[in-house]
């Protein structure tokens, strides 16, 4: 569960300068700093098995790929967020820390995070202009939601068989479901 910082308003610099010297994440919400919660071994296992999948392909097409502790500037100056994969243009290199510029974003849900992943980011990440693919992946079970930008609107796909592919044909990428889930034992902590 993220849990708001202090009552505090902090200014982004403030929020910068705080997470560049701090040991917690903590995402940003006009002013406020919200505590990102440890992640389970298996949230961290799903994410890897979607880095492994595309590192390589997107790097040849000049993308990097980032997991966990890079930003991306969701609203600037109002949100910024740590998605668990964020794609990214190699020119969107401006920061160390932070894109810009996401063109696929990938957050592996929990119980405690899938309402807020499916309807609060869902809502900010949608209005990103460079955003394409939006990917929800449940760790809960066998789960997958595309939300894909076609022009200007969205559409949204669902998948949960092992044997299905996930396509993001703008990027030529694809993965299957066994494959975002390989090594993955549902219904044990």
């Amino acid at each position: 569960m993220i849990t708001a910082v202090l009552e505090k308003k902090y200014t982004v610099e403030e929020y910068f300068d705080l997470e560049k010297n701090s040991d917690i994440r903590h995402e940003f919400y006009f002013g406020k700093l919200l505590e990102m919660p440890g992640e389970s071994k298996k949230a961290n296992d799903i994410a890897n098995n979607i880095l492994e999948s595309w590192r390589k392909p997107l790097k040849k097409k000049g993308y990097n790929l980032y997991s966990h502790d890079v930003k991306a500037e969701v609203k600037s100056n109002g949100i910024y967020r740590y998605p668990d994969l964020v794609v990214t243009p190699e020119s969107d290199d401006n920061d160390d820390y932070i894109v810009t510029s996401p063109a696929i974003l990938v957050e592996v849900a929990s119980e405690n995070s899938w309402k807020r992943d499916t309807s609060t980011k869902l809502k900010e990440y949608t209005n990103l202009p460079s955003l394409r693919y939006y990917m929800i992946v449940s760790q809960e079970e066998m789960f997958v939601q595309l939300c894909v930008r076609i022009n200007q609107e969205w559409t949204f796909t669902f998948y949960e068989m092992p044997e299905e592919t996930v396509l993001l044909p703008h990027y030529d990428l694809k993965i299957t479901v066994a494959e975002i889930y390989e090594f993955i034992k549902f219904g044990e902590a």
